[in-house]
């Protein structure tokens, strides 16, 4: 396996496995671990024993937070008193507005006017300002960039920075923590910022360890990067997950993937949809599209051995009503 990829340069952190374990431990001071517990059901649908890990019963309802929180806990105080500024589909702008209302400071979250109006509530529950911008997130994030040159706030990237790589990755270190032995992992992936923690940390603690990302057929922008062994943008997207639209994955969320992400499956949005309603049925537990989208990837296309051990992440349950009446009519 090669060596873990780094980020020296201009004062940013070495991203390696002993980072993401730093990330973790300052991340328990303000949040929870989630729990990763054996779901009888779905082992006793698949064939494999399977445990679901809750990133859902987040404070935000999303593992978002954490990539967003360890972001501005790493950040110098005066940096902090200038606020922060994002772009977002929702989960992420969430986790931000969460950040910094534990630590008093101003966000500034743009999102595209598409966006999911629950999640655009929850930001602005949480204190964060929210500016509609563009059709999609990366105009409006490309705005965010703008207005931070000028503004003097740090800029929060949703995915594709070491600080919010090492922080989604703290969710593993709760995994290996809680399941010590396992084979495969799954995980959902927009940007890519989840799934390059995720690897980089397990791959160095547990080499044996299979990673399997997830992605919406039409928003498989990671899956066509490591095809075509170069990162590209698709030019639309088309999906009922806004969690995973990103049009293709960040910079460093290439480089780790390539290095450590064993294989990709695509879901169909159809797919999402019966997983949710099948968490919901079974387990109890509400999801979003995203964060039902390993569950659809164990359901339709995942082949296990017997008696594998499947780690399943279940990333968010920021539903819309109408994302939930479309689930629970599927069968």
């Amino acid at each position: 396996m090669k060596g873990a990829p780094t980020t020296e340069t201009q004062g940013q952190p070495t991203l390696d496995a002993d980072f993401v374990e730093g990330a973790a431990r300052s991340l328990w001071r303000y949040l929870t671990p989630t729990s990763l517990q054996p779901s009888r059901a779905f082992t006793t649908k698949v064939g494999c024993q399977v445990h679901l890990k809750f990133e859902c019963m987040q404070p935000t309802r999303s593992f978002k937070v954490r990539g967003a929180l360890h972001k501005v806990i790493r950040l110098a105080p005066e940096e902090r008193a200038a606020g922060v500024i994002t772009a977002s589909a929702g989960n992420h702008g969430q986790g931000v507005a969460y950040a910094a209302r534990v630590f008093g400071i101003p966000a500034t979250v743009y999102v595209p006017d598409s966006a999911n109006p629950l999640k655009v509530e929850a930001i602005q529950r949480l204190g964060g300002r929210v500016v509609y911008h563009g059709r999609s997130y990366q105009e409006a994030y490309l705005e965010a960039a703008r207005q931070q040159a000028s503004s003097g706030a740090t800029l929060v990237h949703a995915f594709d920075d070491p600080d919010v790589i090492a922080g989604q990755g703290s969710l593993a270190v709760e995994v290996l923590r809680d399941l010590p032995e396992f084979d495969t992992i799954l995980v959902p992936v927009g940007g890519g910022g989840l799934i390059s923690g995720v690897s980089l940390y397990l791959k160095e603690r547990l080499p044996s360890v299979r990673v399997v990302g997830v992605e919406p057929a039409g928003a498989d922008g990671l899956t066509r990067s490591l095809e075509e062994h170069r990162p590209i943008t698709l030019p639309q997207v088309k999906t009922i997950a806004d969690g995973l639209a990103a049009s293709g994955p960040g910079l460093h969320c290439y480089e780790i993937a390539s290095r450590y992400v064993d294989s990709m499956i695509r879901v169909e949005d159809e797919q999402m949809l019966r997983a949710m309603r099948l968490l919901f049925e079974w387990e109890h537990v509400l999801a979003e599209p995203s964060g039902a989208a390993t569950i659809a990837a164990l359901l339709y296309h995942y082949r296990p051995v017997p008696n594998e051990r499947v780690v399943a992440l279940i990333s968010g349950a920021n539903a819309t009503e109408d994302a939930m009446v479309k689930a629970l009519g599927t069968r």
